[in-house]
């Protein structure tokens, strides 16, 4: 946490709150960081600062709250020692009855004097309230009383990374590939739910009692309503600031900023110093905007980091990587990976000589999957409702949809839980990816706001038709840009695939077989039942055109009386498939730990059939029975052969090399793609019809 100078602030026993102040005005400094909130300019340049008069800080506004502090809950807070203060509150640490402590950012009425600033502050609060994520800092609560407005969050007792570089002055290669995989999972959980952070910086990431990363501060975080909008206000911490941003309304920017950020902080951390660290704000601006940086020769860098600080600090932000293809270098795929840091870390540099390099890619892909950057789910995004920015009560300012009362339900997410490996001894753990599921005894799931009167499910096609195409659209720019370099190939994991099918859709519907052998039957009113592979259970799926795929597990032993006939059918057609037909795929158990997941729509075209999954990936299988899956980022490409055998690579790599190395003949991959790219495009615009 950085004060408006960009110093730390006061510690409590090694100990340091885990959010800096909301709005910090910008001001030139030496320091590593500075902060800024908004800016007006620069337009062409950046003019250099004249002198001003020193204003006072809002912070000062903030009078010591009282050392018993009451809610209108009843549950109250003793406050602790002050902790340190930033532009536009105060920190103070704060104890409950039971003794648990919390970090209360603390920001006087007085210092909210217009209705811009109260936006901001509520739209800080419901954007972090709505984060639940482990390498994000946990929001507890919010309240007021007469003179202050309190945002409780938990402790995160060892400091900041920038703290941590203060005392190290830079860090190992190893350390900064396992933070740097927690950072990517909390940014990527982030972007999913359309939240842009723009103001990432070592100062806003802390580590909490174990060691691991949690991102902190949404005082500039911003919700873009689709993925096309931009932002245009010029914001965040100048040595951080992504070069679109200075561009103002020129341009705009969007999650590009977030990805830029990284590149900043993987390079001072090697290096020990931001890459357009100067003295003054003006020439951190001119230095971005031309990229001017370099490496010194007297810091070790390794190839495989500068490669990628170099991908990742393009000026152009249609060239940086994704967050899922920066993983896919060989600055994450090589080299020691440790399962965890310890608060050693803290004062030392650690010892990771003892592992090899079968322990480094299981903790690598351990520290995935913690991370949530293995299992893809769909997530509600993120929406500030005008009931968020509006009080109900007079002389209060926090609407009751923030309320106490109301933080922990009012606004629960709704995602898919992570699939434990399938066993016929646990059916209940079967969990089913990228359909919400219904209530006990098939209740209707409760319908959100903000997709009344809307075709939901039209509009989820298009926007992952979109997402396919605009990934492979990036994948083909990259493999212009990486010519030069090696590619590092991606770690081969076969995808779910539809195995065998049959077309009965004059009378029933369209059934398949999945290669986890789960049968599914895509019926002609649009629902789905799938029956789960060595297990007793099944999913019956309700597309709702308001609500999207809705979903309820039965057991076949106690199934609704409506649903017998269409249990029947289901077995009909997997005994038929069984019995005539042959898989696509050879078996392959690691698809085992993978979403269940069914088909939500397929098209039959005299070239080839379409099957859009429910992950978001389709998969196109062509009259020359070779067969094509792309995942649902348009970054990663399965190929399968007539005789089944089965090749996974991203997508870039294949443009790059022209083909599959390993396949000598000509499959006609050009064309096939061109192809897959002109279905993708039919289905966005036929949906905006």
């Amino acid at each position: 946490m950085a004060s408006a100078r960009g110093q730390p602030l006061q510690a409590l026993g090694e100990r340091e709150l885990n959010s800096r102040a909301q709005i910090t005005p910008l001001k030139s400094t030496r320091k590593l960081e500075a902060d800024v909130y908004e800016v007006k300019a620069p337009k062409e340049s950046v003019p250099k600062e004249k002198p001003k008069k020193k204003k006072e800080k809002l912070s000062a506004l903030c009078k010591t709250p009282p050392s018993l502090i009451k809610t209108r809950t009843g549950k109250d807070y003793r406050r602790g020692l002050f902790l340190g203060e930033g532009g536009f509150a105060r920190c103070f640490q704060i104890k409950d009855d039971s003794g648990q402590l919390y970090a209360a950012k603390t920001v006087a009425k007085a210092s909210i004097k217009n209705d811009k600033t109260k936006t901001k502050l509520l739209a800080e609060i419901k954007i972090h309230k709505s984060m639940h994520h482990p390498s994000i800092v946990q929001f507890i609560d919010c309240f007021e009383d007469d003179i202050n407005v309190y945002i409780l969050l938990e402790i995160c007792p060892n400091q900041s990374l920038m703290d941590l570089l203060k005392k190290r002055k830079l860090l190992t290669e190893p350390e900064v590939r396992f933070m740097m995989v927690q950072i990517i999972g909390g940014i990527k959980y982030m972007h999913n739910r359309r939240v842009i952070h723009r103001d990432l910086k070592l100062g806003n990431i802390f580590f909490d009692a174990d060691m691991n990363i949690k991102i902190g501060d949404f005082g500039l975080a911003s919700v873009l309503k689709g993925t096309n909008e931009r932002r245009y206000t010029i914001c965040g911490t100048p040595n951080y600031i992504a070069p679109e941003v200075l561009t103002g309304k020129k341009t705009g920017h969007s999650f590009e900023v977030d990805i830029w950020s990284i590149g900043i902080m993987l390079y001072a951390l090697l290096i020990g110093k931001p890459p357009f660290q100067s003295k003054d704000v003006a020439h951190i601006y001119e230095r971005i905007k031309i990229n001017d940086y370099h490496f010194p020769p007297d810091k070790y860098i390794s190839d495989s980091a500068r490669t990628l600080i170099e991908h990742i600090l393009k000026t152009v932000p249609g060239l940086r990587p994704s967050l899922d293809d920066m993983l896919l270098y060989e600055f994450f795929t090589t080299g020691k990976f440790p399962n965890k840091l310890t608060v050693e870390t803290l004062v030392a540099e650690p010892d990771f000589s003892y592992l090899t390099e079968s322990q480094s890619h299981m903790n690598f892909l351990q520290a995935k999957r913690d991370s949530g950057l293995i299992q893809s789910s769909h997530m509600t995004p993120v929406e500030i409702l005008k009931t968020d920015l509006e009080s109900e009560k007079p002389k209060t300012l926090l609407p009751q949809s923030l309320s106490p009362g109301n933080t922990k339900s009012k606004y629960k997410e709704v995602t898919e839980p992570v699939l434990k490996q399938r066993t016929s001894e646990d059916p209940a753990n079967s969990k089913l990816g990228r359909a919400r599921r219904l209530e006990d005894h098939g209740m209707p799931y409760k319908q959100s706001r903000g997709h009344r009167n809307k075709s939901v499910s039209n509009a989820i096609l298009r926007q992952e038709c979109t997402n396919i195409l605009n990934g492979m659209v990036i994948s083909e720019r990259q493999a212009r840009i990486r010519a030069s370099s090696r590619l590092p190939e991606i770690e081969p994991k076969t995808p779910i695939l539809i195995s065998k099918w049959v077309d009965y859709s004059n009378k029933h519907g369209f059934s398949y077989q999945l290669s986890t052998d789960d049968i599914g039957v895509l019926f002609n009113d649009g629902n789905t039942l799938l029956r789960i592979n060595h297990s007793s259970s099944f999913w019956y799926i309700v597309n709702n055109p308001n609500e999207g795929w809705l979903a309820q597990e039965y057991s076949t032993t106690d199934a609704p009386a409506h649903l017998h006939r269409h249990i029947e059918i289901t077995e009909f057609f997997a005994k038929y498939m069984k019995t005539n037909l042959c898989k696509v795929s050879n078996d392959d158990d690691s698809i085992m730990d993978q979403d269940e997941i069914f088909l939500r729509r397929y098209t039959r075209d005299e070239k080839y059939v379409m099957f859009e999954m429910s992950n978001g990936s389709v998969q196109f299988n062509f009259k020359d029975h070779h067969k094509i899956c792309i995942s649902q980022t348009g970054c990663t490409i399965t190929y399968i052969s007539p005789d089944r055998v089965c090749k996974t690579l991203a997508l870039s790599q294949v443009f790059r090399e022209g083909g599959f190395r390993e396949i000598v003949e000509d499959i006609g991959l050009e064309e096939k793609l061109d192809m897959i790219k002109c279905a993708l495009k039919e289905k966005i615009h036929a949906s905006l019809d």
